[in-house]
């Protein structure tokens, strides 16, 4: 999934948000039935209101989690409830464009569910799309999901209106049976010296076109900077445009250059996460810059060989997701209220962790459910999640930005 397209719509915006669920809804077609809703007579209220409603449609962003959705969230919704599902895949930044200019125009949203990238939040919100309602406050399966997949995401306070559904984990990836165990990097020090001593073996996905190589920028720059530095990189208060200045300017980002420098001159870069794995799959390199679950689909369709392995380097790397929300104007908003409910129930997060290496937000996901093959394709217990760092996407732009006038366009 090609997170990083819909960061170029991050801008400067001030973000107002009631703190009341209700105080001031945005919900356009809510009900006052539906406006009294609680965590505790959630079933009591919404099911009613939402078998009236009769249907809810769907948009999914990321167009590897079409099975999974229809699969194991819209088969099972439809069968346990009566209420039919319409679903759609979309680009997300042209979705969230459409989203945006319907609202201003003061039309229904077309779309009533929407999963959309983690990042996507801000440019939403500061449009009025997003429905100011704590969707983690109100429904039942999200009762045992952390603030900060719900409340505080990615750094910004989206009052449990932008719940994160879908966690995944950037990585390091190789192919077992080209480099040995003994012979992986374990810190980026020793990454930059074994892609030397293996010029072109290494493959990094340009920041600009897949999150993976995004997200081993962000990892890079946190593991070369230090105090006030390091906490300026995970600084989720400064827009966008603060965001460039200071990474185009800053003395103390030098280091993160200078490791670019050495590391891209020797290094096979690509045009997509994709391109990245099917590079070590047609052994053309052997480790590479990886998302979990996307090697997970690649290794089971045997786009990747089955000796395929992963890893965190020392010091960490980042990890992100994707959220549900429902738009202002959507036309169901009982019927997207219960869909989204379900998305977080403990058999779907454990059937999106079995077949896509979905990681959940729940702190009492039952691990159990996850099959020995499945487990043999996540990063090992070893790793994660203790070296998992969180992401900043805003802030991850604007590094891609300096690292291609300070490094790339210098090569």
């Amino acid at each position: 999934m090609q997170r990083l397209k819909i960061l170029g719509l991050l801008a400067s915006t001030v973000l107002a948000f009631a703190t009341s669920v209700h105080a001031q809804s945005a919900l356009k077609n809510e009900t006052e039935a539906l406006s009294k809703v609680t965590r505790d007579n959630f079933y009591d209220v919404v099911v009613p209101l939402a078998k009236a409603e009769g249907k809810v449609v769907m948009y999914n962003f990321a167009g590897s989690f079409g099975e999974l959705w229809n699969e194991g969230l819209i088969k099972p919704f439809e069968k346990k409830y009566g209420i039919k599902v319409e679903y759609s895949d979309v680009k997300g930044d042209q979705a969230d464009q459409q989203l945006i200019a319907i609202q201003k125009a003061g039309q229904n949203a077309p779309v009533d569910a929407y999963f959309d990238g983690g990042g996507s939040y801000p440019v939403l919100s500061a449009a009025g799309a997003v429905a100011n309602i704590n969707l983690g406050a109100i429904l039942p399966n999200l009762a045992t999901v952390p603030s900060q997949f719900k409340d505080i995401v990615f750094g910004v306070n989206v009052h449990g209106s932008y719940p994160i559904v879908h966690r995944n984990q950037t990585a390091i990836g190789y192919d077992s049976a080209l480099i040995s165990e003994k012979d992986v990097p374990k810190d980026f020090d020793e990454l930059l010296a074994w892609a030397e001593k293996n010029p072109k073996k290494f493959a990094m996905t340009l920041p600009t076109k897949g999150g993976s190589g995004g997200g081993f920028l962000q990892s890079v720059a946190l593991n070369y900077t230090a105090g006030a530095c390091r906490d300026r990189l995970l600084d989720y208060s400064k827009s966008q445009s603060e965001d460039d200045d200071w990474a185009m300017s800053e003395p103390c980002l030098q280091p993160v250059w200078d490791y670019f420098t050495k590391l891209l001159k020797v290094t096979e870069l690509t045009n997509g996460n994709a391109d990245t794995l099917n590079l070590i799959n047609n052994k053309q390199a052997a480790i590479g810059t990886v998302w979990e679950d996307q090697v997970m689909t690649f290794v089971r369709t045997k786009q990747l060989p089955a000796s395929f392995k992963l890893t965190l380097l020392k010091n960490g790397q980042v990890g992100s997701g994707d959220a549900f929300f429902i738009p202002s104007n959507a036309v169901h908003p009982a019927a997207a209220m219960l869909l989204i409910n379900e998305a977080f129930s403990m058999d779907f997060q454990a059937y999106k962790m079995e077949t896509k290496a979905s990681r959940s937000p729940r702190s009492d996901f039952d691990a159990t459910k996850v099959s020995a093959e499945t487990r043999s394709y996540l990063l090992p217990a070893s790793v994660y999640p203790s070296l998992s760092l969180p992401a900043n996407w805003v802030m991850g732009n604007s590094l891609a930005k300096a690292l291609d006038e300070k490094v790339l366009s210098r090569l």
